[in-house]
C-alpha cells in the first residue's frame, strides 16, 4: 500500500515510517520508544532505504537526533519544539546544504514538555546526545558499579567512593603507585578490600556471573601464552557455544582486526593485541570493560586506535567502561567522568565531565 507520510497518523499509532510512499513500519509506543524499536527493525530488515520518510506525533531535538542518524531525510510532526527545527537547520548548514533535512510540522512551540529537551538543549555532539539518550532509555549493555568507603592495604586506597551508572565510562586517573591496578582487582574480585564495599549489578563482584567482566590488562603484559587470534578471542567465549567461528569473526570485525585471522597473538604489535582483546570482550559481551593503562608502551598510531575503539563502543554496545591512565591523551576524551587517585594517602575526588 502506497501513503503520503503527512497523512494523518492512524489511530494509537505515534510513528509511520516510509520508504518513499510506502509504509515499512509503524509504533504506537511513547517518548522515544517507538524510535528505539525502530532502530531494532533496521538491523533485520533488507527492504529498500532509499527515501526515508517520518511522520511522529511530537519531534523534539532528541527525535532529531535519532532520525538523522538512521538515515530519515524528510520528517513531519503534528507538534514539533524550536529546538528540534533549530538542530535540523544546524545539521543542514554542516552539511554544506548537501542532501538537506527537511522538517515540516502542524504546529510548532517553543520546546516540548519533556525533561530530555532541557537536557539536549546546550548538546551539539551527536554522538554525546545519542548515548545520552539510550542511557535515558536504559537500553545499555552496561551494569551500575559502587564503591564505598574503599580501603585496602596496597596502594593508597583510603575511603574511596564512586558511582558509574549502567552504559557510564569512568577515567581512575593517578600516578604509578596510585593503587589505581590494585582498585581494578578489587572490582574483579581478585582482591578483597580491608573494609568497605563494592556492587557491580547489585552484587558483590564474586556473586556476579561468569564472563560479566571483559578484562583488559596492559599492552605490555598481554602474552596469551602463544595462543592464535582466534583462541584468544575465544576466552570469551563458554566452552560449547554455537556458531563460535562466526561470533569470533564478527568481534574481530567489530574492531576492524579480521586481517589478523590466522596469526599467533604473540607476534602482533602492542596495538593490534589491544585490537584482539577488546574482540575478545565483545565477543563474551562484557557488561563491564575494565582497562589497566590500555595505550601504555603504544606508539601515537596506536593510541589513537584504541581511543577510536573505546569511543566506538560508548556509542554502540555501550557497556560501563572504568579505566586506568595516566596518560593525557586519554584523560582529554569528552563524557568521561574522571577520577582523581593521589598517592601518600592524599584525599581522591571524582571529576564530572559526562552527559550525565
Amino acid at each position: 500500500m502506497t501513503f503520503s507520510y503527512r497523512s494523518p497518523l492512524p489511530e494509537y499509532t505515534t510513528l509511520c515510517v516510509y520508504n518513499g510512499d510506502t509504509l515499512i513500519f509503524s509504533n504506537g509506543g511513547k517518548w522515544l520508544m517507538p524510535l528505539f524499536a525502530l532502530e531494532d527493525f533496521f538491523k533485520t530488515y533488507d527492504g529498500a532505504t532509499d527515501d526515508l520518510r517520518a511522520h511522529d506525533t511530537a519531534v523534539g531535538k532528541a527525535a532529531c537526533v535519532l532520525m538523522s542518524r538512521m538515515g530519515i531525510k524528510k520528517i513531519h510532526a503534528d507538534i514539533a519544539s524550536v529546538l528540534a527545527k533549530e538542530y535540523i537547520d544546524e545539521l543542514n548548514a554542516f552539511r554544506g546544504g548537501h542532501d538537506p533535512i527537511e522538517l515540516s510540522y502542524d504546529t510548532c512551540v517553543r520546546r516540548l514538555l519533556c525533561a530530555t529537551e532541557d537536557h539536549l538543549e546546550t548538546m551539539h555532539d551527536s554522538d554525546e546526545m545519542y548515548t545520552h539518550l539510550r542511557r535515558r532509555a536504559k537500553l545499555v549493555q552496561g551494569v551500575d558499579v559502587r564503591a564505598q568507603n574503599l580501603c585496602s592495604p596496597y596502594g593508597f586506597i583510603k575511603n574511596i567512593s564512586f558511582y558509574v551508572s549502567a552504559g557510564g565510562r569512568l577515567i581512575v586517573a593517578g600516578e604509578n603507585g596510585a593503587g589505581k591496578t590494585t582498585l581494578l582487582k578489587l572490582l574483579m574480585g581478585i582482591s578483597l578490600p580491608e573494609s568497605g564495599t563494592i556492587l557491580i549489578d547489585n552484587v558483590p563482584p564474586s556473586k556476579l556471573s561468569k564472563r560479566t567482566i571483559g578484562y583488559i590488562p596492559q599492552a605490555a603484559e598481554n602474552s596469551e601464552y602463544g595462543l592464535s587470534v582466534e583462541e584468544v578471542v575465544s576466552l570469551g567465549l563458554p566452552p560449547f557455544v554455537k556458531e563460535k567461528k562466526a561470533r569470533i569473526r564478527k568481534a574481530l570485525s567489530r574492531v576492524d582486526a579480521q586481517h589478523l585471522t590466522g596469526r599467533s597473538f604473540l607476534s602482533l604489535s602492542g596495538g593490534e593485541k589491544q585490537k584482539v582483546s577488546f574482540a575478545r570482550c565483545l565477543a563474551q559481551n562484557a557488561k563491564l570493560l575494565l582497562l589497566d593503562e590500555p595505550t601504555a608502551a603504544l606508539d601515537a598510531e596506536s593510541r589513537s586506535c584504541v581511543i577510536e575503539i573505546l569511543h566506538s563502543l560508548s556509542v554502540s554496545e555501550i557497556p560501563t567502561i572504568i579505566l586506568v591512565t595516566h596518560d593525557d591523551s586519554l584523560l582529554r576524551m569528552r563524557g568521561w567522568d574522571v577520577f582523581h587517585m593521589k598517592s601518600c594517602g592524599a584525599e581522591s575526588g571524582l571529576k564530572g565531565d559526562s552527559d550525565g
